[in-house]
C-alpha cells in the first residue's frame, strides 16, 4: 500500500534537494543539480496518485478532504517563507527588485509563480540565481497539477476505470512529446509551464496505479534496477551538460531513475536501506523547508555582500539554513500537517501573515520599491535609472499609433523646421534622438525622430520570439515608404542594439556570462534559416536591400553600430555596492574583449551588407560608439562620476554625450 511510510523516499527527497542547494550555491560540483526539481515532481506523483487511488477504491476520496491536505502541506510555510524573505529584503534589496519580488510573492501565493518566471526571467541566466523567490516556480507547477488530476483520476474512475492505464500512460507521452519538441526553440516555456512537465507528475502516479493494482517489478530485478535508478539520479545531475534545453533528453537520467526506485518497492534492498540512513531520512524530512528556505538565504547574503568566499564560511551558512529549516519543519510544518483541524490561533497567525504579505507586496507595487528606505547618496545612484531625454516618452511611437500615426507627426529637433535628418531604429534610437538633434541644431540642422522599441532597422525581417515585435515589419515599411516621398532628407542614421537581433544572445554580461535570449532576426517572406550562418545571410542581404532604398539617388547614410553591452543594471549595481560600503569607483569598466566578440562578428556582416548594396563606400559610413566607450583594454562605465548607462544596455544621457561627436561628425562631413 502507498500510504505506509516508506524511509527510502525521505532519502530520495534528500538527494532532490541537495542537488539543488548545491546547484543553487554555485558550486559547480553538480552542473545538473537542479534536476532535483524533477525528482521531487515524480514524488509528488506518486504520493499524491497513491493517496487519490486508496481513497477512492476504499469510497473516502472527497475534493475537500484532498485540497485541505494540501492547503496543509503546502502554504503555512510557504507563507512565513514569503513574509519573512520580503522583511529581509526590505533592508538589502534596490526598489526596482523589491518591487519586482513581492510580484513574485504574490503570484506564488496564487499558484502561479512559474507563469511569472516563465514571463520574466530566463531560469538559466546567471542572474537569476540572485532572485530570492526563483525556486517558487515548482510549486506553481505542483499545484496547478494538485488542482487538475484528482477531477481527472476521479473522472476515470467512475466513468471508464479501464482507461485509466491507457490515458496515464497516453498523458505522459503526450506531455513529454511536447516537452522535446519544444524545449530546444521554445526554452522558458518548456521549463516553467504544466504542460511540458506534466509528464514527470503523471509518470509517478503510473508507478502509483501499477502498484495499486499488484503490477511489481520481478523480484530479482529489483535491486539492479534500483542501484541503477539511483545511479542514473546521480549520473545525470554530475553529467548535465549547462546547454542541454530542459525538460528534454537530459532530464530522462532523474525522472526514470526515481520511477525505479519507486517500482521497486519497500523490500529489504540494498539502495532502500542507503536511503533510509538517518542523515538521508533527517534531510528528507526536512526538504520542503529546506527547499522554501535555500534561495532567499543564498540570494539576499548575495545582495548584500555577505556571501563568504571560504570554506568555513560557507559551511556556516550551510550547517545555520540546516538549523532554520529544522526549525521550520518543527514549528511550522508539522503543526498544521498533523492537525485534522486547524485551531483557531493557527488559522489566525496564517491569515494574518497572508494580511501583512499582502500590504507590503501592495504598497510595493504603488510605491515602486519603496524607494524612500535608501540613504540619499544610494538614491543619487539609483537615479540614473532615469537618465534620458525628457521626450524620449513622448516621442517614441507605440504599437497603437503605428498604422494610423501620420509619420510626419513624428518629433523632430533641432533649428531646422524641415529637418534634413532622419533618425531611424529601436528604443536606444529614441535614446539618442534628442542629445543629437540639439548637437545638430547647433551646426543649423535639424533631425527627425522614427523610431519603435525593439524594432531594428531593417525591412523584410521579425525579430522571433518577442511577440511585441510582430509590428515591425509593417513600420518599416512604412519609414521606407515616407523616405520615398521626402526629398528633403539627405541623411539616415540608422540605430539599434544590432548584436540582438543578429546573434541568438544578448552578451556577454561585465563578468563574462553569456545569455542566449531566444531573439534574432529572420526574413519575414520566407521560412526561417536553418542555421545561425543562413540566419546572418538573411540578414546581409535585408539590411543591403534597406541601405539601397533607404540611400535613393543621393543620400548619406551613418550607421551607428551597437554599444558595448554590459547587461547588468548598472545603476542597480553600483548602487547595492554602495550601500553594502563599496565606495563609488571613479572608473569601472568589463573587458574590451567581451564587446568586440560580438562587435567582430557583426562588423563584418555590415561589411558583408554594403558589398552587396552596391553603393559606394562614401555613401555609407559606420560609427562604432566601442572607440567612444572603450580602451584598448576595457569599455566603462563610470566617467568623471557619472554612470554611463541609465540599466544593462541603454545609454544615460553621459553616455549619449560621448557617442555624438564622431556621430555629428559623420553627419557633416559630405
Amino acid at each position: 500500500m502507498t500510504r505506509a511510510y516508506r524511509s527510502d523516499i525521505d532519502g530520495l527527497r534528500a538527494i532532490a534537494i541537495l542537488g539543488v542547494v548545491i546547484d543553487h550555491a554555485g558550486l559547480g560540483l553538480l552542473p545538473g543539480g537542479f534536476a532535483g526539481v524533477d525528482v521531487f515532481f515524480v514524488i509528488s506523483g506518486y504520493l499524491i496518485g497513491g493517496h487519490i487511488f486508496e481513497d477512492l477504491a476504499n469510497g473516502q476520496f472527497t475534493f475537500g478532504g484532498f485540497y485541505k491536505r494540501r492547503l496543509r502541506r503546502i502554504y503555512p510555510a510557504l507563507v512565513t517563507v514569503l513574509l519573512v524573505t520580503m522583511i529581509a529584503g526590505w533592508f538589502v534589496m534596490m526598489p526596482h527588485d523589491y518591487r519586482y519580488m513581492g510580484g513574485a510573492a504574490f503570484t506564488a501565493l496564487l499558484s502561479l509563480s512559474n507563469i511569472w518566471f516563465f514571463q520574466t526571467i530566463d531560469y538559466f541566466h546567471p542572474e537569476a540565481l540572485s532572485d530570492p523567490l526563483i525556486h517558487t516556480w515548482s510549486l506553481g507547477v505542483e499545484e496547478q497539477f494538485y488542482l487538475l488530476v484528482p477531477l481527472l483520476l476521479v473522472l476515470l474512475w467512475r466513468r471508464s476505470p479501464a482507461m485509466i492505464l491507457t490515458c496515464l500512460v497516453a498523458l505522459v507521452g503526450l506531455s513529454l512529446g511536447l516537452a522535446l519538441a519544444t524545449s530546444a526553440e521554445y526554452r522558458m516555456q518548456a521549463f516553467y509551464l504544466l504542460h511540458t512537465r506534466a509528464w514527470e507528475l503523471f509518470a509517478g502516479v503510473l508507478v502509483a496505479y501499477l502498484a495499486l493494482r499488484g503490477h511489481r517489478l520481478p523480484g530479482a530485478a529489483r535491486a539492479p534496477l534500483a542501484a541503477l535508478g539511483l545511479a542514473l539520479i546521480v549520473g545525470g545531475m554530475a553529467l548535465t551538460p549547462l546547454a542541454a534545453p530542459w525538460p528534454g533528453p537530459w532530464t530522462l537520467p532523474a525522472v526514470l531513475g526515481t520511477v525505479l526506485i519507486l517500482a521497486a518497492g519497500r523490500e529489504d534492498l540494498a539502495i532502500s536501506r542507503l536511503l533510509s540512513l538517518a542523515p538521508m531520512r533527517f534531510v528528507g524530512l526536512i526538504s520542503y523547508s529546506l527547499y522554501l528556505w535555500h534561495q532567499p538565504v543564498f540570494s539576499l547574503l548575495k545582495q548584500a555582500g555577505r556571501w563568504p568566499d571560504t570554506l568555513a564560511g560557507l559551511i556556516v551558512v550551510l550547517a545555520g539554513l540546516t538549523a532554520l529549516s529544522a526549525l521550520s519543519w518543527r514549528v511550522i510544518e508539522q503543526p498544521f500537517r498533523r492537525g485534522a483541524r486547524l485551531a483557531l490561533p493557527r488559522k489566525a497567525a496564517l491569515g494574518g501573515m497572508a494580511a501583512a504579505l499582502c500590504v507590503i507586496v501592495i504598497g510595493g507595487h504603488v510605491t515602486r520599491g519603496y524607494p524612500a528606505r535608501l540613504p540619499g547618496h544610494v538614491q543619487a545612484v539609483l537615479a540614473w535609472s532615469d537618465s534620458i531625454a525628457p521626450s524620449y516618452r513622448s516621442c517614441i511611437f507605440t504599437r497603437d499609433e503605428i498604422a494610423t500615426t501620420d509619420l510626419d507627426d513624428g518629433c523632430t529637433f533641432g533649428a531646422d523646421p524641415e529637418p534634413g535628418v532622419l533618425l531611424w531604429g529601436d528604443s536606444h534610437a529614441a535614446r539618442l534622438a534628442e542629445p543629437l538633434g540639439n548637437a545638430l541644431g547647433q551646426h543649423g540642422h535639424g533631425l527627425r525622430q522614427m523610431t519603435l522599441s525593439s524594432c531594428l532597422p531593417v525591412a523584410g525581417l521579425i525579430n522571433t520570439g518577442q511577440t511585441r515585435a510582430t509590428q515591425c515589419p509593417a513600420f518599416n515599411a512604412r519609414v521606407l515608404d515616407w523616405l520615398d516621398r521626402a526629398p528633403g532628407i539627405s541623411h539616415v542614421v540608422l540605430f539599434a542594439t544590432w548584436n540582438s537581433y543578429i546573434f541568438d544572445w544578448s552578451g556577454p554580461d561585465m563578468f563574462g556570462h553569456s545569455m542566449p535570449d531566444g531573439f534574432y532576426a529572420i526574413p519575414t517572406d520566407a521560412p526561417e534559416p536553418a542555421t545561425p550562418a543562413a540566419r546572418h545571410a538573411a540578414f546581409a542581404r535585408a539590411l543591403a536591400q534597406t541601405l539601397t532604398r533607404a540611400a535613393g539617388a543621393d543620400r548619406q547614410i551613418t550607421i551607428v553600430l551597437a554599444l558595448p553591452r554590459p547587461d547588468t543594471p548598472v545603476p542597480r549595481h553600483f548602487a547595492r555596492q554602495l550601500w553594502n560600503g563599496t565606495p563609488l569607483p571613479d572608473t569601472r569598466g568589463f573587458p574590451r574583449a567581451l564587446a568586440d566578440r560580438p562587435g567582430d562578428q557583426a562588423r563584418a556582416l555590415f561589411a558583408r551588407a554594403l558589398a552587396e548594396s552596391g553603393l559606394p563606400a562614401g555613401r555609407v559610413r559606420i560609427v562604432d560608439p566601442a572607440e567612444s566607450f572603450c580602451t584598448d583594454e576595457t569599455c566603462g562605465l563610470v566617467r568623471d562620476g557619472a554612470l554611463l548607462y541609465s540599466d544593462g544596455n541603454h545609454p544615460s544621457l553621459p553616455g549619449i554625450d560621448l557617442m555624438l561627436p564622431p556621430i555629428v561628425a559623420s553627419i557633416l562631413t559630405r
